[in-house]
């Protein structure tokens, strides 16, 4: 239990800071963060499905610059390993991965403050550091890669304790006060963060695109190959 949790922490850390400090090379994404999580604690289909349903979910903030936004690809890993522990604990997959995808928007939401306090003391450190006559280039390449450190450990702590103190205590215990035949009630709200995922996406098409009938050619073709 404590390797996957060390391992799902890790691999946070990274998604942290491939989301804007360095990399970028979008391993960020929920789909992809998610599943590599579920590769790493041995449940690949759960990590996976916590991507799906988190990908949309994220996809209208962009992390460009000093825009604010939630946490969503830390969230979306913490959560996928919330629920797979949770699930390896009390073997009930779909209370498991609904309530961590309820988890993973706090976490998220968590995050984004924690980015912005980090944001503003690592501009305190740097204005301090441009004031120093005797600045040099190595200096600058300290501060800088100090600045990465903060973003690793930043997703390393908050995954690793959400993860722990969801996944591994308060999690399962509220899914053992809940009988065994409620699962079947649950399942379906895990739908709700496609649904909205999926309002979002037709969102920014409609607000950007003046082609919103190629909308309804997609949900035509979609329920003909469904």
């Amino acid at each position: 239990m404590w390797f996957n949790l060390l391992a799902a922490s890790i691999w946070s850390g990274f998604v942290a800071m491939d989301t804007t400090a360095a990399l970028q090379i979008m391993i960020s994404r929920p789909i992809i963060s998610c599943s590599v999580t579920g590769l790493l604690l041995g449940n690949f289909q759960l990590g996976f499905m916590v991507g799906i349903l988190l990908e949309l979910f994220w996809v209208h903030e962009l992390p460009i610059g000093a825009a604010p936004f939630a946490e969503g690809n830390v969230g979306a890993s913490s959560a996928s390993a919330i629920a797979i522990l949770s699930d390896k604990l009390t073997g009930r997959e779909y209370p498991s991965l609904v309530f961590a995808l309820v988890i993973a928007v706090f976490i998220g939401i968590v995050g984004g403050y924690l980015v912005e306090l980090m944001r503003k003391l690592n501009s305190r450190f740097f204005t301090k550091l441009l004031d120093d006559k005797n600045l040099t280039l190595i200096r600058i390449s300290k501060a800088h890669y100090a600045g990465i450190g903060m973003t690793f450990l930043l997703g390393f702590l908050l995954s690793g304790s959400s993860i722990w103190l969801f996944g591994c205590i308060i999690l399962p215990a509220t899914i053992a006060l809940l009988p065994a035949s409620f699962d079947h009630y649950i399942q379906p709200f895990s739908n709700i963060f496609l649904g909205v995922g999926c309002g979002i996406l037709v969102y920014m098409f409609l607000k950007n695109n003046k082609r919103w009938w190629l909308v309804f050619i997609g949900l035509v073709v979609g329920l003909l190959l469904n």
